[in-house]
């Protein structure tokens, strides 16, 4: 009797950091979810009542090198969230006023009025709410050994571009709608660079990938001659030619980073609702994040800034989240904002399902 209690003892001991949170059924089932919707690698980690519980690499990220915590994929959209994040903080010490309309902050390529309303510009937070009335929803990037890669001016003149890729410009009228656009992320990018006198990658980094101790991410167009990263696949499962596409729209969709690293923004989200715990983020910055968007049609949108929110049966957001789908990869992250718990999923496939695994995952955590 004293050997098995010793022994379950040291059982739970062993387990109690990381490494617990998945059964090793659930772990097999992941596994089996992965074969099914032909995912070659998965990068996962799970929060718990404000704490990291869980982190872990499934399948290859490339031939036959395994993932593992270590490895960096690239996030997709997941992008726009910490780019939202980096403007409150300068709100917050009042380098921007997100309530500003953007061409305040641009010293080239500022945005032009409709025709039919030329002085209506919109504002940095219509801009990470999508209700700006930008054209381009999202980008399908370019190869890495392209002659000429697009800068960020370039692709907002719609020069050296895709044909498909027009220059970016107020389409709709603003504000009318939540219409999801990474074209306005362009001009936030823009307005890093112009204000700042630094390429958007480097301000992002100092001021909040470097702070919150993300050691392996960074916004590039390339991984940076790493070796432990996870190449693209295809939905047919197959190597994507050159392992990636590089994508100078920055702030929309080039952040090269690990679950791990990932789930520490949604720690300090979580720090900032919490007076007993420091953080950058202050309360009035998480409410200004996850407050949904209310345009001219009337219509309740649910979406923050750089977030999507979910709420509850009485209209009180409760969650954050976001999905990402880059050429080779697809992720998704969420967080409820009560209790602290979430997660955070990379893969390196092209527009993976993964309904299931995300169901998998509700269940462990939130029991349903």
């Amino acid at each position: 009797m004293k050997k098995r209690t010793f022994t379950l003892i040291i059982f739970l001991l062993t387990c109690i950091p990381i490494y617990c949170q998945l059964s090793k059924q659930e772990e097999k089932k992941l596994d089996s979810l992965m074969q099914i919707s032909k995912i070659p690698g998965v990068s996962l980690s799970i929060i718990k009542n404000n704490k990291l519980v869980y982190n872990k690499g499934f399948g290859i990220s490339g031939g036959s090198k395994k993932v593992t915590e270590k490895t960096i994929f690239q996030a997709a959209s997941l992008s726009k969230f910490p780019t939202a994040l980096l403007f409150l903080i300068n709100n917050q010490n009042q380098q921007f006023d997100i309530d500003n309309e953007i061409n305040l902050y641009l010293k080239t390529n500022k945005l032009e009025g409709l025709k039919s309303d030329p002085s209506t510009i919109p504002t940095i937070s219509q801009l990470l709410s999508h209700t700006g009335g930008i054209n381009m929803s999202g980008f399908l990037g370019y190869k890495p050994d392209k002659k000429r890669i697009p800068t960020i001016e370039n692709v907002i003149e719609g020069k050296h571009t895709f044909i498909w890729e027009p220059k970016i410009k107020i389409k709709n009228e603003v504000n009318s709608e939540n219409k999801y656009s990474g074209g306005g992320y362009c001009y936030l990018q823009k307005a890093i660079k112009d204000t700042k006198g630094e390429p958007f990658r480097t301000v992002i980094q100092k001021e909040l990938l470097q702070p919150l101790n993300m050691q392996n991410s960074f916004y590039s167009l390339t991984p940076n001659n790493r070796n432990d990263v996870a190449y693209g696949y295809s939905k047919k499962g197959k190597p994507i030619k050159l392992g990636y596409k590089v994508y100078p729209q920055e702030a929309a969709a080039a952040l090269w980073t690990t679950s791990f690293d990932y789930s520490q923004l949604l720690l300090e989200v979580m720090a900032g609702l919490n007076d007993n715990r420091p953080s950058i983020l202050t309360k009035e910055s998480i409410k200004l994040l996850t407050t949904p968007t209310n345009t001219t049609n009337g219509k309740l949108n649910l979406y923050g800034l750089g977030v999507g929110l979910q709420v509850d049966e009485n209209g009180k957001v409760k969650g954050i989240g976001h999905s990402g789908a880059n050429i080779g990869y697809s992720s998704f992250f969420y967080l409820d904002i009560n209790d602290g718990s979430g997660y955070v999923l990379l893969t390196n496939r092209n527009f993976a399902d993964l309904s299931e695994i995300k169901s998998l995952l509700r269940k462990n955590i939130f029991g349903k």
